[in-house]
């Protein structure tokens, strides 16, 4: 008992500094507010150069829009998961070390700044969408969009742990999570899968990722590429993965630190 109560204190903890972080921080609201409609208008306007016949079916500007919405949820974990290497620089690892806290709950601070990056960055993109491009942007499954959006943000926090354990062995992190925060999203769902070819599409759908970010998607869309009980089968199994894996990299971590005096995995 006392060690759950100790758990949930450390969240608090966490919870009240990233607030108190983003707070003070006021410049981080103002690039939200200008770098993703530049990216969204970008975007959208890279996509109908190449595809103009798009414009005029709503159901695949409306596909899209929601895909764009997961590569900004993706885009944000990813920059989430490059702030362990920068405390690392400033000794807050160790801290972390002395009172046990994991890496993940430690992250649970960052994630209010991901929390607000995904809404202002959504709220931007639904906008920009329905305004300049006429996208229907009303949600099929609302109560099933909420329950995946929740599932995907339980899964990319341990995915961002992950991550971030592993940047730290990586003299340029910042390239790495650049690479990652288009690969990921761009090969899991984020692209229509309808809208590709079969050999493409069987690709997408094999990918663990496609199970958390697709749902997103289909749930907004009403449109699933495979079983819905079965994209919920998958999302919780890949959460759970992720969780194992997020312990077992954040125990590696640890045990080299112990060992070698420095904070990495390889």
């Amino acid at each position: 008992m006392r060690e759950k109560s100790g758990l949930a204190g450390k969240i608090a903890a966490e919870l009240a500094r990233g607030l108190t972080i983003y707070s003070r921080q006021r410049t981080w609201i103002l690039a939200d507010l200008l770098q993703w409609p530049f990216w969204i208008i970008f975007f959208f306007l890279a996509i109908l150069m190449y595809a103009p016949s798009f414009l005029n079916d709503p159901a695949v500007m409306k596909t899209i829009s929601y895909g764009f919405f997961v590569f900004i949820f993706v885009s944000s974990f990813m920059w989430n998961a490059t702030s362990l290497p920068l405390e690392a620089q400033m000794g807050v690892v160790e801290q972390l070390v002395l009172t046990k806290t994991p890496i993940s709950i430690h992250l649970v601070s960052r994630t209010i700044i991901t929390a607000a990056d995904i809404a202002l960055g959504g709220l931007a993109l639904l906008l920009l969408s329905s305004l300049f491009f006429g996208a229907d942007v009303s949600i099929a499954k609302p109560l099933h969009f909420a329950a995946y959006l929740a599932i995907a943000f339980i899964f990319f926090l341990f995915f961002s742990s992950i991550v971030s354990t592993l940047l730290l062995s990586v003299k340029s992190p910042w390239i790495v999570t650049n690479i990652l925060q288009f690969v990921v999203p761009f090969s899991s769902g984020a692209i229509p899968v309808h809208l590709l070819p079969p050999e493409a599409a069987a690709v997408v759908s094999a990918s663990p990722f496609f199970y958390i970010l697709h749902p997103i998607v289909a749930s907004a869309t009403g449109l699933f590429y495979l079983p819905e009980t079965q994209m919920l089968v998958g999302a919780v199994a890949a959460t759970i993965v992720a969780a194992v894996l997020s312990v077992f990299a954040e125990k590696r971590l640890m045990r080299r630190a112990l060992k070698t005096g420095r904070f990495a995995v390889l």
